[in-house]
């Protein structure tokens, strides 16, 4: 895991250097998450969980003289978000109800539009699953490791809307994949983060 925080860190410094990025952001807040769950024409009930997520985004403008004059363009803003996820007494990974999370690593690639502090964004998302837990409702409650080639998909990919109000950010994520395995109906994500959104570097 460390070596991945690492990993995730580097790429985001190498991006700023040998890009046409103005300004590298480091991020960090709560997430509500969860799934909606889709068998045999019925949603099938389960609730989201909160959890925590950080990272870093750099934001490299379309054209980066407009931005050093007044502030106000539009570009994209790269962001790698370290995030857990997660639900409750969710049937998502067979018909036992079981609570589970889920440690992702997401990409975001959203065209923004900032102006000064303030800015709003729509665009792609993709995401992986680094690992999961989960605890059946039933029996003993142990924990255990989610079986990823027979319950769940690991890839993950959809749509965000995010908005930044100073250094606050809000963020929406409509998950597009189905992430079910077998003959378990659709799994498709859900996940509203608020974030803490501060620039580190900004080059004028």
């Amino acid at each position: 895991m460390k070596l991945r925080k690492l990993f995730t860190l580097i790429a985001l410094v190498a991006i700023f250097q040998h890009s046409n990025a103005q300004r590298l952001d480091i991020l960090g807040g709560i997430n509500s998450s969860g799934f909606k769950h889709m068998l045999n024409g019925q949603r099938q009930e389960g609730s989201g969980n909160f959890n925590v997520h950080f990272g870093m985004g750099v934001f490299i403008p379309f054209d980066a003289k407009e931005y050093k004059e007044d502030g106000d363009t539009y570009g994209v803003l790269p962001t790698l978000t370290l995030m857990k996820r997660g639900a409750s007494k969710s049937t998502i990974l067979g018909p036992s109800v079981a609570d589970f999370k889920l440690t992702t690593i997401q990409l975001n690639l959203p065209v923004t539009y900032l102006g000064g502090p303030y800015g709003i964004g729509v665009g792609p998302y993709a995401a992986y699953v680094l690992s999961g837990k989960k605890k059946y409702r039933v029996g003993n409650g142990n924990k255990e490791k989610i079986d990823f080639s027979n319950e769940l998909k690991k890839i993950d990919y959809g749509v965000s809307i995010n908005l930044q109000l100073n250094i606050f950010k809000i963020q929406y994520d409509l998950g597009l994949a189905n992430m079910g395995r077998g003959n378990n109906g659709t799994v498709k994500s859900r996940n509203f983060s608020l974030s803490l959104n501060i620039p580190i570097i900004n080059i004028d």
